[in-house]
This record gives C-alpha cells, sequence and structure tokens, in this order.
C-alpha cells in the first residue's frame, strides 16, 4: 500500500506544477516570511523528476543533498534485521544530532545569504 501512495506522488509531482497548482503552502514561511529547511521541496522535486537538475538545485539544494542520506536510512530501517550496525549507527543519538545541526544550520543559511 505505501508504494502505490509513494507511485501516486510522484506521478503527482511528474504532471502537476506546485507552482500553479493546488500544493500544499509552507505555513512557517507564511507566518515569518522565512524560508524552513523544506521551502521549495515541492518545486524540486517537480523540476528533478522533469530533469532539470540546476533548477531543482535552486529550489532547495539542502534537500538534494539530504535525498541520499534519507534514502539510505529508509533502506537500513527496511533491512534492519539484515544489517543491524548500520541500523544502530544511523539512529544513534550522534548522527540524530548532526543531521538536527544540519537543517538547522541549512534554514538559517538560506535565510541570511
Amino acid at each position: 500500500m505505501g508504494l502505490i501512495g509513494v507511485v501516486v506522488l510522484i506521478a503527482l509531482y511528474f504532471f502537476f506544477n506546485p507552482e500553479n497548482h493546488f500544493f500544499p503552502k509552507c505555513i512557517f514561511k507564511q507566518l515569518t516570511g522565512w524560508d524552513c529547511a523544506g521551502c521549495g521541496s515541492q518545486r524540486m522535486l517537480h523540476a528533478l523528476l522533469h530533469g532539470d537538475f540546476a533548477k531543482a538545485w535552486s529550489y532547495n539544494s539542502g534537500l538534494i543533498v539530504g535525498i541520499p542520506i534519507i534514502a539510505i536510512m529508509f533502506i537500513s530501517s527496511a533491512f534492519r534485521d539484515k544489517v543491524p550496525r548500520l541500523y544502530k549507527f544511523l539512529n544513534s543519538r550522534t548522527v540524530i544530532i548532526v543531521i538536527l545541526v544540519g537543517v538547522v544550520a541549512w534554514t538559517i543559511g538560506r535565510n541570511i545569504f
């Protein structure tokens, strides 16, 4: 069932441009005027699905860097019985803090520069 949902979401982001359609807007940006760590991720995904890497990078380069990390974390979770050391490492306090610091730094940095 989860795979079907992923396929439907990918199809939606492929066929509909989030700038011109019904996709949700960032509440954080609406309230503060600042970009959050995820701002631009919908437009970035649309651009990536159309092969426009430069435009995707301009929308949210932090998430593009994070996609492989997120994928590895999902894979290690799905196969935690086969790779328990990797799963334990990726879910360690140290890795979680490093990721949190990275997300906060990305949010601050993209609003300063």
